[in-house]
């Protein structure tokens, strides 16, 4: 097996795993009253599967772009914390700090681990930049047009600039670009299909996560952008 595919199947096995206490954080995270949050509530066998689903995606996908190396662990830490984020971001058009300030923590906490691993400070230098760089695009944007998605969503964005900057300048352009194309496609199917509306709030959080997941697993970019 190459290391990709060792990569994918760690990275979906681990957040499928894990699926059983992520769908029970899909319950109680939204509820800003909920002071115990951390141990989740009981979900149905519905959201159980589509937690799973979900997971082993976003799992494969991350696992696939670090392949068998110590930048893995990373990446599997950004899968199971954005897991909870997707269904949630359906479900109720918010990304809470509960998971994104977590998620942004272990990913630099980890990313410093495999720099420090494979000597490779020039990426991590690189990731610092992306996260700042699409922070402040995206804020940007939230600026000019605050109805086109929120807060929320520039956060995760930064979160998500960092990963990419690991990898290259071109991975910041070509994975965020690929979030908005992705839901660009999705709000034309719904308008078309007319299951939604052009006052439609549609989760923009899920979009930029797959996106920027499927550019670093399959490295879609142009070769002389990689690095």
């Amino acid at each position: 097996m190459s290391s990709e595919a060792i990569g994918a199947a760690v990275g979906a096995a681990v957040c499928v795993a894990a699926s059983p206490y992520l769908a029970r954080l899909t319950r109680s995270v939204p509820d800003r009253d909920e002071p115990n949050w951390r141990r989740g509530r009981a979900a149905g066998r519905r959201r159980l599967a589509c937690t799973a689903l979900t997971g082993g995606v976003l799992g494969g996908l991350a696992g696939a772009a670090a392949g068998w190396s110590a930048l893995l662990p990373a990446l599997v830490a950004l899968a199971l914390a954005t897991t909870p984020l997707v269904l949630i971001d359906f479900e109720h058009h918010r990304l809470p700090d509960r998971l994104v300030r977590p998620a942004a923590a272990a990913g630099l906490v980890l990313l410093v681990l495999a720099a420090l691993i494979r000597h490779d400070w020039p990426a991590l230098l690189r990731a610092g930049e992306g996260a700042a760089a699409v922070f402040a695009v995206l804020y940007l944007l939230l600026f000019i047009s605050p109805r086109s998605f929120g807060f929320g969503d520039v956060k995760l964005g930064a979160i998500l600039g960092g990963y990419l900057g690991w990898f290259g300048w071109a991975h910041v352009y070509y994975g965020i670009f690929a979030g908005f194309l992705l839901g660009s496609v999705v709000a034309i199917v719904l308008l078309t299909t007319r299951r939604a509306s052009l006052k439609t709030a549609l989760a923009f959080g899920p979009m930029l996560i797959v996106g920027a997941l499927v550019v670093l697993a399959f490295n879609i970019v142009p070769s002389f952008g990689s690095s």
